[in-house]
């Protein structure tokens, strides 16, 4: 539970200063994100085909 704990204050610290980074520098933060989007994109729609593949079941002989 103790690190479950630390993990939220942890992500809630990274959450909040990505707001205030998108507050002082929009712009640069627009950039990070299209970045992200560019790099990650592909990898998200590769992700969401493979999980939609029917699964082979196996047949115990």
């Amino acid at each position: 539970m103790e690190f479950f704990k630390n993990f939220l204050k942890n992500l809630g610290l990274l959450v909040v200063l990505g707001v205030v980074l998108l507050l002082v520098a929009p712009d640069m933060m627009r950039q990070v994100y299209d970045a992200f989007g560019q790099l990650f994109g592909p990898l998200v729609i590769v992700m969401i085909i493979v999980a939609a593949l029917p699964r082979r079941k196996r047949t115990r002989s």
